[in-house]
């Protein structure tokens, strides 16, 4: 009977359960009753506080080791955070954004030279290559005779 509050008392003070203040009362009473010590029951209550301070160092000491030990083997493996992550997709929206204005930018100007020489020209363009050709061909008509 002893082990059974002993037991009892490491499982909560060990910090792997999350411990009540009424379960570490009922854990600290059995353990006093069990040891016969019935003249310190008024203690209970500073042994049940004692067990949950105990309990809840020991649960935050062994979440800051399983912590280390998974950023460690994290940044072993080459991952990275996710608030890098993202960062990082932010930046990559930012500059696809940049290129979608400067792509339309571009666009816009590229029309605007294109419709700019057509308006300013009225006057159909004289085709210069046909009088030569003409020419030409006569030269060639006057020396066979």
């Amino acid at each position: 009977m002893v082990l059974d509050a002993l037991r009892g008392y490491v499982q909560l003070a060990s910090g792997l359960t999350e411990v009540t203040k009424q379960k570490a009362q009922t854990a600290a009473k059995a353990l006093l009753q069990q040891t016969g010590a019935d003249a310190l029951t008024s203690r209970v209550s500073e042994l049940a506080d004692e067990i949950v301070a105990t309990s809840k160092s020991n649960r935050q000491l062994l979440q800051a080791i399983v912590a280390n030990e998974v950023e460690g083997a994290v940044a072993r493996l080459g991952f990275v955070r996710s608030e890098e992550v993202a960062a990082l997709t932010r930046r990559v929206k930012a500059l696809e954004t940049e290129l979608a204005e400067a792509h339309a930018a571009a666009s816009e100007r590229a029309a605007a030279e294109q419709s700019a020489p057509a308006a300013g020209n009225d006057a159909p363009a004289k085709p210069a290559a046909k009088k030569p050709a003409k020419k030409a061909a006569a030269k060639k008509t006057a020396k066979k005779a």
